[in-house]
């Protein structure tokens, strides 16, 4: 087989398999071996790209597991410890993990659901656990962590290996915490993927301002939890709903040199349409029963922006009720600032900015560059562009991204022309 095309299905494998065969092989071996098990799937990995040239085999993915189910058992042997596993179960589990239609949850996707919730346990530090779940789950390097997050390698590990640490102390792994638990440890999940496809749809720092792999790790890690009748909850389906709406814009916020290209100058033709019915089911879903989250506002706010058929016609009052809403809930100075995007359509753009400059007189936020940008925003709409340059140059000094740097330069460059 061609060598590029025996690569492109390794790497396809590693994304789609190695958090699956990580978990599957720590309830088999223990969470102890964590880091003896994702050494040997690497191997596996390895193996692979020097075998698979001169022949992929039937089932790739159950060898694959197998190839790594051996390598840790021939170390353990190495180190001298016994080994205690039922050999049959271990062939039965790879065979499923890879013949099981994806729709249904196989028991390698029961392995995967346990290990996110390991991942988000609250022994784990907060701030660890996006990092920890993109490593075991997501199969993600240190590098790439390190680049996701804007870190060095060197801090990643050293994070990572903390928080391993404390993953292997939680002794009930592989069991689900009890009913009462899972429902309070799925709220510290779903904030993990959250964040982590924030940071991927819009990244706060580096060359790019999207990152589609974080955006569509968070998508698939969601759905996985909708395949779970104990994690497939409504405010699930709307944190889906709200992932897919989002996603399904991505092809058209930037364009061709990588710069970014506002909602009302998108082409829409370039929208992931299909992605966005994926959405849509995900937020009718949400509907079902009586909770109303804050996950679910948010995921009717974009997909009010997302099915739209032009800018023009977007339903203002109905994004703004949903804001209203939010703020009502728990008030946000970042939610603030969309808030009064929206109502400067409705109302004016002279309304919006006397409640900007009312709400943050204090000077709260002026070191925040989504606050300059926006209040650039105004006054430039305003006709005031001398006062919206010097936002939009305060702006240009506090942010860190490629993208958006660009973009505001050459906004500045047009008003002082």
């Amino acid at each position: 087989m061609d060598l590029d095309k025996t690569n492109e299905i390794i790497d396809h494998l590693f994304r789609q398999r190695a958090g699956q065969m990580v978990s599957l092989l720590s309830r088999i071996f223990g969470i102890d071996k964590l880091e003896l098990i994702e050494d040997a799937v690497q191997e596996a990995m390895i193996a692979a790209m020097r075998k698979w040239p001169f022949g992929v085999p039937e089932n790739p993915s159950a060898w694959l597991i197998q190839t790594a189910r051996n390598k840790v058992i021939d170390e353990l042997r190495r180190a001298g410890k016994s080994v205690g596993l039922e050999t049959e179960e271990s062939f039965e589990l790879a065979d499923t993990a890879s013949t099981t239609p994806d729709k249904h949850l196989s028991p390698i996707g029961d392995d995967e659901l346990r290990m996110i919730f390991a991942c988000c346990s609250p022994a784990v530090a907060a701030d660890s656990r996006v990092a920890l779940t993109l490593k075991i789950v997501g199969g993600f390097s240190v590098p790439e962590i390190a680049r996701a997050f804007l870190s060095n390698d060197e801090a990643i590990a050293k994070m990572l290996t903390r928080a391993k640490k404390r993953l292997r102390e939680d002794t009930r792994f592989p069991e689900l915490p009890p009913s009462r638990e899972l429902l309070e440890r799925l709220d510290a999940v779903l904030r993990v993927l959250y964040l982590m496809f924030n940071e991927g749809f819009g990244a706060t720092a580096g060359d790019d301002l999207v990152r589609r792999e974080l955006c569509f790790e968070a998508i698939r890690l969601a759905e996985m939890l909708l395949r779970s009748p104990e994690t497939s909850t409504p405010r699930v389906q709307a944190l889906a709903a709200l992932f897919c709406f989002q996603a399904a814009r991505l092809p058209a916020r930037t364009n061709e040199a990588g710069e970014l290209v506002l909602l009302e100058d998108q082409d829409r033709s370039r929208w992931d349409m299909r992605l966005a019915e994926r959405g849509l089911e995900h937020f009718r879903l949400s509907a079902r029963g009586d909770e109303r989250t804050e996950y679910h506002l948010e995921s009717e706010i974009a997909g009010v922006y997302t099915l739209a058929p032009s800018f023009a016609e977007t339903d203002w009052p109905r994004i703004l009720a949903c804001y209203d809403e939010l703020q009502q809930r728990r008030y946000s100075d970042v939610v603030e600032l969309n808030r009064l995007i929206v109502l400067s359509r409705i109302e004016g753009v002279g309304q919006a900015l006397s409640e900007l400059d009312a709400r943050f007189a204090d000077g709260r936020f002026d070191r925040f560059y989504l606050y300059q940008i926006t209040r650039g925003h105004f006054l430039a709409e305003a006709g005031r562009a001398a006062e919206a340059e010097a936002a939009f140059t305060t702006a240009l000094s506090l942010t860190d991204n490629t993208v958006i740097r660009r973009s505001l330069i050459e906004r500045i460059a047009r008003l002082a022309s």
